[in-house]
């Protein structure tokens, strides 16, 4: 991560404040140095890993067929999106899952080693700790196939209309959007997630635009995102778990009781509460 020791002890201060466990951390991104269970003990009980998708983008105007990559549009270098590349994301943007990826790049490796090389390479590029030559085998991957890597950060434009479909099976027509810090909010309509509609931005924010958190108070559910994150993490209550399954729409797994939220970190990375 970009300076992932400082930057998450800065942000552990800015969620955590004098006490963990105060009644703030019901629409809270979770500190780093208590396991996510730990930390909403007594208002969610369970948490789910929400990976942010690879993605290609469909030409615009081509249908489902003819199958192959010249269907997609190549890879844009960063500075050479357009304005509404989020937009463009959002309306013809296909989702391409990490496991797909492991099993054509790196088959014989485990999960953890893979996933670790992906969030890396997704957040800062390449990193000793994670594999050159495995990230190096990702990048090449990425390029012949026409896939971007995870976004990082806030709520992925590939990711909006699955939440929307998401969040809609909980009775709910609004949802409460944070930005990273929970300085700001707005109630919006789920709609304003739709394919067929723009990118939603925060309209402030201390940070980037970008939503950081989604809330709906009741049945009791949070999604939440992270700096240098490249999923989402949604924390759930007994009752919301009845209505929908989070692994129904996104890729993921459930955190255990030694989950934490930086999760593709090994647990002796960064300093945590004993």
């Amino acid at each position: 991560m970009r300076l992932a020791a400082g930057r998450l002890d800065c942000l552990g201060k800015c969620y955590q404040g004098a006490d963990f466990m105060t009644d703030n951390r019901v629409v809270q991104h979770p500190s780093y140095k208590v396991p996510m269970l730990t930390w909403w003990e007594g208002i969610y009980d369970q948490v789910f890993v929400a990976l942010h998708p690879f993605y290609r983008i469909r030409k615009a105007g081509v249908s489902v067929s003819p199958a192959g990559s010249e269907i997609y549009e190549d890879v844009l270098p960063c500075d050479d999106r357009p304005e509404n590349f989020c937009d463009m994301i959002k309306s013809r943007g296909e989702a391409v899952s990490w496991a797909e990826v492991h099993q054509a790049v790196a088959p014989d490796l485990p999960r953890s080693d893979v996933y670790l090389a992906i969030w890396l390479l997704a957040c800062i590029g390449y990193q000793d700790r994670a594999g050159i030559d495995l990230q190096k085998r990702l990048a090449v991957y990425c390029q012949a196939n026409r896939l971007y890597l995870p976004e990082d950060d806030g709520l992925a434009a590939i990711l909006q209309p699955v939440v929307q479909e998401f969040l809609s099976c909980f009775g709910c027509r609004d949802v409460t959007a944070w930005d990273e810090f929970r300085h700001h909010s707005e109630t919006v309509p789920l709609s304003v997630f739709r394919k067929a509609e723009p990118c939603y931005w925060l309209p402030q924010s201390i940070t980037s635009p970008a939503v950081w958190g989604l809330h709906l108070p009741n049945p009791g559910i949070l999604m939440t995102w992270g700096f240098d994150g490249t999923e989402a993490i949604i924390a759930m209550t007994s009752r919301t778990l009845e209505m929908a399954r989070p692994e129904n729409f996104f890729e993921g797994w459930y955190a255990d009781a030694g989950t934490f939220a930086d999760v593709f970190n090994p647990v002796e990375f960064l300093k945590r509460e004993q």
